[in-house]
């Protein structure tokens, strides 16, 4: 009886640890692509932003009056509109569940459009990601006030 309970508490620890080693690593990850994703911005790498930015991604805020930006006018702005000289994650937050991920954050750019004057601006911002076949992609962006 003594050794079956000695058994099943190794098996339980040795799942726990790697399911906690599982999410560390998916958090890790997600991080990694988050940062991808802005510099691919940055570069207008639109190979890498197609991996990365699924069909259905929009941009939008918390004024539910504005309707969110579709990805097709967000990938139009990037690759023709947007002039970015740094981007930085000031701070992130990793949340993952199963297959889909919240990437709460800090970030910090400096950026023209349509070149007008450079503005540095610092935001909060929610990412949503969903695990696909392919990897990870992100479907949303809001920007909180």
């Amino acid at each position: 009886m003594k050794n079956s309970f000695l058994l099943i508490s190794i098996v339980f620890i040795y799942i726990s640890s790697a399911s906690a080693q599982s999410a560390i690593d998916q958090e890790q990850l997600l991080t990694k692509l988050s940062n991808d994703w802005m510099t691919a911005t940055m570069n207008r790498d639109e190979n890498i932003l197609n991996k990365i930015v699924a069909p259905e991604f929009t941009l939008g805020g918390t004024n539910l009056e504005i309707a969110s930006l579709p990805r097709v006018l967000w990938m139009k702005n990037t690759m023709e509109n947007l002039q970015i000289d740094s981007v930085k994650y000031i701070q992130m937050k990793v949340n993952v569940i199963d297959d889909v991920a919240i990437v709460q954050s800090v970030f910090y750019w400096s950026v023209a459009f349509k070149g007008g004057a450079v503005t540095e601006n610092t935001v909060n911002l929610v990412d949503t990601w969903i695990k696909r076949e392919q990897g990870w992609q992100v479907v949303s962006r809001l920007v909180v006030d």
